[in-house]
């Protein structure tokens, strides 16, 4: 089978989230979002246990794990913060926490902007 391109990766992968058949080791849809980005549009990944489960997806959710630990990595190698950020349960609200490196478990990450100047 030949490989597929990264635009049929990309097409591939949205029409799963659109369709919500994911492989069974896929817990759920992570959201990235990239402050300073022209609206702050969310890039959406396959959220899995760890990236030891990537033998188990498809290529199109491998690439999109791939794609997220990309961003992840750039913006770290950016000086770029990135934290984990999931919606509050009940009345406690949870803290954004520092990410170091890509957690595909995570179900909410943010990369802030870099201040630069004061």
């Amino acid at each position: 089978m030949a490989e597929l391109s990264v635009a049929e990766l990309e097409r591939c992968w949205q029409e799963r989230c659109r369709s919500g058949k994911f492989s069974p080791a896929i817990l759920g849809v992570g959201t990235i979002r990239v402050m300073g980005r022209s609206g702050d549009t969310p890039v959406q990944f396959p959220r899995i246990a760890s990236l030891d489960a990537l033998g188990s997806l498809e290529p199109d959710e491998v690439y999109a794990v791939r794609a997220a630990q990309q961003i992840i990595n750039q913006a770290r190698a950016q000086s770029r913060s990135v934290f984990a950020v999931d919606a509050p349960t009940g009345e406690d609200a949870l803290e954004p926490v520092p990410v170091r490196e890509f957690d595909p478990s995570v179900a909410s990450m943010v990369i802030v902007a870099r201040v630069v100047g004061g």
